[in-house]
């Protein structure tokens, strides 16, 4: 598996003019390796990222090289497929061994856009003949087309986060809170093998309208309630959105929300191979144009799933609407719309492309549930 990944990726290198990659820790190096670091965002938890830095040398002949930290070494044997391993001590210089692993590279080094400022630059000051390039897009057309073992981690990654909507909607009440939806949700999500939680977006009334996080809001009688999920499976996101009602929606409530639902139809129903991701995006964007709210959608129709929650292909105007979509490609189809001081409605489903047209990862009903 690791050998065809990077037997794709040096393609990639040799078309866009790479002579060798430095790829930091995340998704692209767990996808070339199996090293990975799952951490949320935590500050103490970065700095110990980056402090005690894996990352691989990947060059365009020759083996690929892992380097790693001493102290994770049964760890890292344990799970890289990456053979050529150079390990350091917390006593010395990374950027030194780094320097002098690079030192025989000629030509152009990618990096990615993430790698941080105390890294880079002495990189660049020590090895001034090697031309730096950001190789972040590369990385992430590697990772475009999803094996039929990735399909299937997400698959399963669909079925937690759905339970994930389940168990909030049955601790849907009057007066509960959506730090204590919340709470529920995720717990289910763990329980049912989440492997990481990316986001948990819970939200009642007027705030369905925002992206906000969770808070001691309290549910009221008419509210809709949006659940807005992204959990993992060996690294493998689902990402899904339902809405709910407590007591009987209001026809503005429901006439909103079925220009949502005939969006996401026509949207779906336009992915297949050969099509440019632009044109899912127009299909959508124009129901809801004819619908008159156009005005109310904050943003792009989908975006690509994988290894990371957002990734390519962007489905929205402003990127990635050229590209053509291939079987395996996986996105998410998420019209949304908001109408501020009001209420929000967003109904998120995960879509493949394959040979024939389009699969849906996601089972779960879509119809405005009322409790």
């Amino acid at each position: 598996m690791s050998v065809d990944r990077i037997k794709r990726l040096r393609a990639l290198m040799q078309e866009a003019g790479y002579d060798s990659l430095l790829v930091s820790p995340g998704p692209n190096l767990r996808y070339l390796s199996g090293v990975r670091y799952t951490y949320p965002g935590d500050p103490w938890d970065m700095e110990i990222v980056w402090e005690m830095y894996t990352a691989a040398i990947i060059p365009l002949d020759g083996n690929p090289i892992l380097v790693g930290p001493r102290h994770n070494e049964s760890w890292i044997r344990s799970v890289s497929t990456i053979k050529d391993i150079r390990w350091y001590s917390g006593a010395e210089n990374r950027a030194e061994l780094f320097k002098e692993l690079l030192k025989g590279v000629k030509g152009t080094l990618g990096v990615e856009r993430q790698l941080p400022f105390k890294i880079y630059r002495p990189l660049v000051d020590g090895l001034p003949r090697l031309k730096v390039r950001d190789a972040s897009d590369v990385l992430s057309e590697s990772r475009l087309i999803k094996s039929d073992e990735e399909i299937e981690c997400m698959r399963r990654a669909a079925r937690i986060v759905e339970q994930g909507v389940k168990a909030g909607r049955e601790a849907i009440s009057e007066s509960v809170t959506e730090r204590e939806v919340s709470l529920v949700v995720e717990q289910a999500m763990r329980e049912k093998g989440a492997e990481s939680i990316s986001y948990c977006v819970v939200q009642t009334g007027a705030k369905t309208a925002t992206w906000d996080p969770p808070t001691g809001s309290r549910v009221k009688k008419g509210d809709i309630f949006i659940m807005d999920l992204s959990a993992t499976y060996e690294g493998y996101h689902a990402d899904i959105t339902r809405v709910t009602v407590v007591g009987e929606p209001s026809s503005k409530q429901k006439k909103v929300f079925d220009v949502v639902l005939n969006a996401k139809a026509r949207a779906i129903d336009s992915v297949r191979p050969g099509v440019k991701a632009g044109s899912v995006n127009e299909a959508a964007k124009q129901v809801i144009d004819n619908g008159g709210y156009g005005e109310f959608l904050p943003f792009g129709i989908g975006h690509g799933l994988g290894l990371e929650p957002h990734e390519a292909p962007h489905l929205t105007e402003y990127k990635d609407m050229e590209m053509v979509l291939h079987p395996g490609i996986v996105m998410t189809i998420e019209p949304t719309l908001n109408l501020p001081g009001e209420f929000g409605v967003r109904v998120e489903d995960d879509i493949l492309v394959t040979k024939k047209g389009r699969e849906s990862l996601t089972t779960m009903r879509k119809e405005l549930v009322v409790i």
